[in-house]
């Protein structure tokens, strides 16, 4: 899992002391707020579900999510890559600092993982590859990655042969905010471990092959 985070910060005002106030002025100190994360995201088009969606949403139901976390209503599910088969990749975000991938294979098999972010991430974290898994013959692994802040078209930048195209769906949180859940799979080894990906005008970017890396952890 990939996060890439942007942040602003505030400066308050103070008076000195000693200063003179006009009567019946009122000083109100300013004091700065962090605000909570706001969720559940929404996904943008084209990564609602749709009806050509009935078999993957299906396979999806019938399988539990991970412990402690909730079951996304459909309204909340993003799909990132959708097959003819009812295979597919789908991700939700319960909030800014909860996220979830699943995959779905042609077998009917499905995998999902569920993390909360750390407390204080660093600007680059990514994890993978995730969801290995093998059924009917099926052998496959695969890179997710998530991308607060980012909006515009991911891809990589450079050499990416032993790696998928990258998928892409867009979360929007209440508090106007956005995450990009992104996959790519697995084709080839060894990995092109310099393999680059970023959005349009490399506002964001990160390497491919990565390994998460918890800023809080000893």
């Amino acid at each position: 899992m990939t996060v890439i985070s942007t942040g602003g910060c505030t400066t308050g005002g103070s008076v000195g002391k000693g200063a003179n106030l006009t009567p019946g002025t009122t000083v109100t100190p300013q004091v700065t707020t962090v605000a909570k994360p706001t969720g559940p995201g929404v996904p943008q088009e084209p990564a609602r579900i749709t009806t050509q969606d009935g078999k993957l949403l299906e396979r999806f139901r019938k399988n539990k999510v991970p412990p402690g976390y909730e079951q996304p209503s459909e309204d909340t599910l993003a799909v990132i890559v959708r097959r003819a088969d009812g295979a597919g990749h789908l991700g939700w975000m319960a909030d800014e600092q909860t996220y979830c991938f699943a995959s779905t294979r042609a077998s009917g098999t499905l995998s999902t993982r569920c993390e909360h972010l750390p407390a204080r991430h660093a600007p680059h974290i990514a994890a993978g590859p995730q969801l290995d898994g093998n059924g009917m013959g099926e052998n496959y692994s695969y890179y997710t990655a998530l991308v607060l802040d980012g909006q515009g078209r991911f891809s990589f930048t450079g050499p990416s042969k032993s790696l998928g195209p990258v998928h892409q769906a867009t979360v929007v949180f209440p508090s106007g905010r956005t995450a990009a859940l992104l996959v790519y799979e697995v084709v080839d080894r060894p990995f092109d471990t310099a393999a680059e990906i970023c959005d349009d005008g490399r506002a964001h970017c990160f390497m491919a092959t990565a390994t998460m890396q918890d800023p809080d952890s000893p």
